[in-house]
């Protein structure tokens, strides 16, 4: 892989899968892929109840979208806050209060599901408080990462986070689609509650102590908030990496907050359905995680994630005209594997670029960009439906995607893979655009090959 024009070999899975000879590692990453596969579970489960309770209400439409306000609305609230926590607290202690206030909230939704008391307002408080707890619990859970793993091994790990993450999201819906038609949304609830147990263990018994960062000044909450927002809005990696995440997330949000809708009203379908259509984004983003081993080592991250935001818009502006349901699924693959190979280097890029002392609040800015644009995005598209149809509402904000994301493709930030900023000889349009794509100019030369990007860039001033 190091080598150029190397060909795709195991070796490269290979040294990916290697990260898990780090045991912490190995048991931190199964317990959390069985409590991720949970929380899909429950999320499939808390769609589907509100979304089979409003059932010919004019407002259905608003009603997912508020559910799925109220899931990420307060990472907005305190994802700067959890920033700040994550850098001065023991992380592992923090992971296991977080975790078992999560659990008793999994319980007691599922407690009210049995009581036949998941209204949906009630469904919607409890998605609310349970955001409360995974905002807090963003930041600190990557952050722990690094101390599981070396330095240089960091971005294969967080390649097997994701691919933890995308194989709770194929299963969990499957799962859920399963669990609902045989014990109702409660069994899928109860599903969840269990799922915590794993992972609690693994915390408590086998995760080394992680104390307080080195580094890290005694200040004020705002002190430290205001030092974690201008490191990133004064590095230009961290500033770019942001703003693009922002963006992103805040028009590629109806994708999944409309998928019920899309599955019951368009395609005709049932919860089985729906499940599958989560579940086609998920193993799209497995393929997308393990696709990453295959990507040149010298192709830039500054190329690659803009370039896989403008696919993403391009395949979900597909999506939005499909009315065959097995179609619908193999395009969200599709859109799966671009959401992968959009977010997974971002998260990389922005783990790299900070310090140990920062990290926590610089995750946390991340955060805030991209899963605070993700309920602003919701509550927009749930705004749109009063006045369009489902399908228009994603036309209309995937088309915006994808006319400012070519924008940045085009007006590349090097800062990202902390490489200086460098200006090219006058390019056509149609040299650009490939540039953009190919990232030629960063490919080794030959030997007695002189490099483009050495003939043709000069350092700016």
């Amino acid at each position: 892989m190091n080598a150029p024009h190397a060909k795709p070999s195991i070796p490269a899975i290979g040294r990916t899968l290697g990260v898990f000879k780090h045991r912490p590692f190995l048991l931190f990453w199964i317990g959390a892929c069985i409590s991720n596969v949970g929380n899909w579970t429950e999320n499939a489960a808390q769609s589907w109840a509100v979304t089979s309770q409003t059932v010919g209400d004019p407002h259905q439409g608003l009603f997912v979208e508020i559910l799925q306000f109220a899931d990420f609305c307060p990472v907005l609230l305190l994802a700067l806050v959890a920033g700040v926590i994550s850098d001065r607290m023991n992380r592992r202690t923090l992971l296991i209060v977080l975790q078992t206030s999560a659990w008793a909230l999994g319980a007691g939704l599922a407690v009210a599901a049995y009581l036949g008391k998941a209204t949906p307002w009630v469904v919607i408080v409890f998605t609310f408080l349970e955001g409360i707890v995974w905002a807090l619990n963003g930041p600190v859970f990557q952050a722990v990462v690094p101390s599981l793993v070396p330095r240089d091994q960091l971005h294969r790990a967080i390649a097997l986070n994701s691919v933890q993450f995308n194989m709770a999201r194929l299963c969990g819906p499957m799962l859920a689609a399963g669990i609902i038609g045989v014990a109702g949304v409660a069994g899928a609830f109860t599903l969840n509650a269990c799922t915590f147990l794993p992972l609690l263990i693994v915390l408590l018994f086998y995760i080394p102590n992680i104390p307080k960062p080195p580094g890290v000044k005694a200040s004020s909450m705002s002190e430290d908030i205001r030092e974690g927002l201008s490191f990133v809005w004064k590095h230009a990696g961290t500033k770019r990496l942001s703003i693009m995440g922002l963006i992103f997330m805040f028009l590629s949000a109806p994708l999944q907050g409309l998928l019920p809708v899309m599955a019951q009203s368009v395609l005709k379908g049932g919860p089985g359905l729906f499940g599958m259509m989560l579940s086609a984004i998920g193993l799209g983003s497995i393929l997308g995680a393990f696709a990453l081993s295959y990507i040149p080592s010298y192709y830039p991250r500054h190329h690659l994630i803009p370039l896989s935001m403008c696919a993403f818009a391009v395949i979900g502006l597909v999506f939005s005209y499909s009315t065959v349901p097995a179609l619908s699924l193999f395009i969200l693959v599709g859109i799966g594997v671009s959401w992968l190979l959009s977010l997974n280097p971002s998260n990389t890029a922005n783990q790299l670029l900070a310090t140990d002392a920062n990290r926590g609040r610089v995750i946390s800015v991340m955060l805030l960009a991209q899963q605070g644009g993700t309920p602003l995005g919701h509550l927009f598209a749930g705004f749109l439906t009063h006045y369009m149809s489902p399908q228009w509402v994603l036309r209309l904000m995937l088309g915006t995607l994808l006319v400012i994301m070519p924008v940045f493709l085009l007006r590349r930030e090097p800062a990202i893979d902390s490489m200086p900023r460098r200006r090219q000889g006058k390019l056509t349009l149609g040299q650009a655009i490939w540039e953009a794509i190919t990232a030629a100019s960063h490919r080794p030369a030959y030997p007695g090959e002189v490099c483009v990007e050495s003939k043709n860039e000069v350092k700016q001033s």
